[in-house]
């Protein structure tokens, strides 16, 4: 069997796609050369690079068959550039994930490696050059300024993940809405050179954003969040605005008067939003569609009796919501009341509470479990720092003196004794954030 014919006869979804071991096996007894490897890699229906880790990873292949990640793209570049790709296979090329391609000192992609990717693959819908695992370096501005000298225009694609890209600057994201004027969801999470201009470039050109993500850029302030309120009002679903410090009231009031259709509002570490914003919210339009709600680490938040009702009576659909320990034990509200409160969201599915103290009560979220789950209340998530306890007591020891407190084994005991009842399960977890 020639690859032509291979590639012709493989239109996803295919056995292939849900057995990848099987295209190794395929991979062996053809002895494909590494650069038909790379091709092949893109007839995935999904072309995920990481998804196909049999490519260059398996064991046991043949070691002349072991492809790295940056292999494997810079061979993709040559078949491109020389036009040994198909058209047909080029038009099979929806999605490329660049995260985990890592450059060396001796190997590195051309400066116009963006280009060559979007002139010869115009289906491709999402590209994901995500920084977080490899840091991208090179994802970078000459890589930008390389695309706007072609002036292309790609159409197609509708998701672009530019998270934790440190070596861009405001000019080269700017530039992203006239190259992707048809986007649907951008992550820019701790992406250098997102400032209020650069978000509001991009927002006014394209206007089809239903996700926007600009978590930890501690540029925007209350000006970007102005023109995201005004330019997505039609089509915003989900906004992330975790960890920025510099906004305020005022911009969450626009983005509740403006968006009625979001549905996940991501706000935890936002410091300077106070009670007000959240009763903004409660009494617009927008609370009718809210399904997630991220308020943890949002210092002047305070979770009080007249808050909590007025988010269950409003806030119909919620089905998440996120807290700090304190903001519901900071007021001299009983907590018993407090706990009651919770049993009038009906749809809530979820709670996550963080910054759990050591002797936080037990018997509190016992009673929130029972409370709650009168309604679709499924899990309730704890997140805790270091105790005391594990250190002197170590993960094996057990405490009876700490029965009362939430810990380990208090939490295993509570959910091996439900026995079925309608109790939602109580999750204690060590937070990353420490």
């Amino acid at each position: 069997m020639t690859m032509d014919n291979f590639i012709s006869h493989y239109q996803p979804p295919s056995f292939f796609t849900l057995f990848p071991d099987a295209l190794a096996v395929v991979i062996r007894h053809l002895n494909l050369p590494n650069e038909t490897l790379a091709i092949l890699a893109l007839v995935n229906h999904e072309c995920y690079l990481t998804t196909m880790p049999v490519l260059w990873s398996n064991p046991q292949l043949d070691n002349s068959l072991v492809y790295t990640p940056l292999q494997c793209i810079q061979s993709i570049l040559t078949s491109m550039e020389t036009r040994s790709l198909r058209p047909e296979t080029r038009l099979m090329i929806h999605s490329l994930d660049l995260s985990q391609v890592q450059e060396t000192l001796y190997s590195t992609l051309p400066d116009n490696w963006l280009f060559i990717i979007l002139q010869y693959a115009p289906m491709l819908h999402k590209l994901c050059l995500s920084g977080k695992t490899t840091t991208s370096p090179f994802v970078q501005s000459q890589t930008f300024r390389k695309l706007a000298q072609t002036n292309m225009v790609h159409s197609s694609l509708n998701h672009l993940d530019l998270s934790d890209c440190t070596d861009i600057r405001e000019p080269a994201l700017k530039s992203i809405a006239a190259h992707f004027p048809n986007l649907v969801s951008l992550n820019l999470s701790r992406t250098s050179g997102v400032t209020d201009a650069a978000l509001a470039l991009i927002v006014d050109r394209c206007q089809y954003l239903e996700t926007v993500n600009i978590a930890y850029c501690r540029q925007v302030a209350d000006l970007g969040l102005f023109a995201v309120a005004k330019f997505c009002r039609r089509n915003l679903r989900v906004l992330h605005l975790t960890g920025n410090l510099k906004m305020t009231d005022a911009s969450l009031l626009a983005v509740a008067k403006h968006c009625p259709r979001i549905e996940k509002l991501f706000l935890g570490e936002c410091s300077r939003i106070t009670d007000s914003a959240l009763e903004w919210i409660a009494r617009s339009c927008s609370s009718t569609s809210l399904r997630e709600l991220e308020l943890h680490r949002c210092d002047k938040i305070m979770f009080g009796l007249p808050l909590l009702e007025l988010l269950s009576n409003k806030c119909n659909v919620l089905e998440r919501l996120t807290l700090t320990y304190k903001q519901i034990n900071s007021r001299r509200d009983d907590l018993k009341l407090v706990m009651e409160a919770f049993r009038d969201f009906h749809r809530l599915q979820s709670i996550d509470i963080y910054e759990m103290p050591e002797h936080s009560p037990a018997l509190f979220f016992w009673d929130l479990a029972f409370q709650a789950s009168r309604g679709h209340l499924k899990s309730i998530n704890l997140y805790r720092g270091s105790f005391m306890t594990d250190y002197i007591l170590g993960n094996y020891a057990s405490a009876p003196e700490y029965g009362q407190n939430i810990t380990d084994q208090s939490v295993r005991k509570f959910n091996d004794m439900r026995n079925g009842a309608h109790k939602a399960t109580v999750n204690l977890f060590i937070d990353d954030f420490y």
